[in-house]
């Protein structure tokens, strides 16, 4: 496993409040529970991703903002209030707090939230992964133990952030992304699209001395390897690979299984001591030539994806 030292930390997070750098240097084992800090790649990923998420733990109360204008609102939304600010102001108006309310509407009826209640405005983006949405809560309770949905702030608590960050990187299933090279993948996970992809590569493209905060994704693998450390085996294991070409694994079984229904469709018949074979049917052979050449590609995908499993696992 790789060690996490109080230098590395405060090189990759310099503003993190003290109790956060000494809970993580305290508690890797917690990461280690679920695979973080495994290979480089995996660990390169996680401090990536935080370091964008809670400003390096800097964030104040480490707790999403709620202070939005309604110009920067219907800036944010604006499919949402395509007459701008004024639309804004007219539905929620200017009194103090009109910022909850909509972010109850907004955020309302969906991440687990329920309809008609201040869910939206209570279960903001918290803790360094941002939990969100009152799904988001309770799997990070279920998670960590600690009581996110009766007490959210909870989420925030500084000497919990190993815990409740490696929670959040779990229930996502982010190792089979940085497994694979997956950088935006990884991205689009963790916060439903790729918002703030271009921060994330602007801040690995600092001088962090554990991961050099590379200046592209493409360059997360050749910077990462001179990280100290080694992965807990030479190979990666059969349940890493599965688990990251599952999807292709899946293309390839289909396309086989199509190719086989194609092809039963026609059967033999014998007369006497002779066998006639019939014709294939034109539409038999669109879908086995289809199926073949879809069972052809999910190989060279699945070839690949193996091949850049092996290639991250360092």
């Amino acid at each position: 496993m790789i060690e996490l030292t109080r230098e590395s930390l405060r090189a990759v997070f310099p503003r993190a409040p003290e109790a956060v750098i000494e809970a993580f240097v305290a508690k890797q084992e917690v990461l280690t529970k679920v695979g973080v800090n495994a290979t480089r790649t995996r660990l390169s990923y996680f401090l990536a991703n935080l370091e964008h998420e809670c400003a390096g733990f800097a964030l104040p109360g480490l707790e999403e903002s709620l202070a939005y204008t309604p110009r920067r609102m219907a800036e944010v939304w604006p499919h949402r209030f395509p007459g701008g600010a004024d639309q804004v102001r007219a539905r929620f108006g200017t009194a103090p707090g009109w910022q909850n309310g909509a972010f109850d509407e907004i955020y309302g009826n969906r991440m687990g939230n329920r309809p008609g209640t201040h869910d939206g405005s209570t279960y903001i983006g918290r803790g360094g992964p941002q939990w969100t949405g009152r799904d988001g809560y309770r799997a990070c309770q279920a998670r960590t133990g600690v009581p996110a949905v009766d007490n959210p702030k909870a989420v925030s608590q500084l000497d919990l952030q190993p815990e409740i960050c490696a929670a959040f990187w779990d229930w996502k299933g982010l190792n089979r992304f940085a497994d694979a090279g997956d950088f935006k993948g990884a991205v689009k996970i963790w916060n439903g699209g790729t918002n703030g992809l271009a921060d994330r590569q602007h801040l690995m493209a600092g001088n962090d001395p554990v991961i050099a905060r590379m200046k592209s994704v493409d360059r997360i693998m050749p910077v990462a390897k001179a990280m100290p450390g080694s992965p807990p085996s030479v190979k990666p294991p059969k349940e890493v690979v599965d688990a990251a070409t599952t999807k292709e694994r899946r293309l390839r079984n289909a396309a086989a299984t199509a190719t086989a229904a194609g092809a039963g469709n026609e059967t033999a018949k014998q007369s006497g001591s002779t066998v006639h074979v019939p014709m294939p049917h034109p539409v038999s052979i669109a879908v086995i030539g289809l199926a073949l050449g879809v069972a052809l590609v999910a190989t060279i995908l699945l070839v690949r994806k193996r091949a850049a499993v092996a290639a991250n696992w360092f």
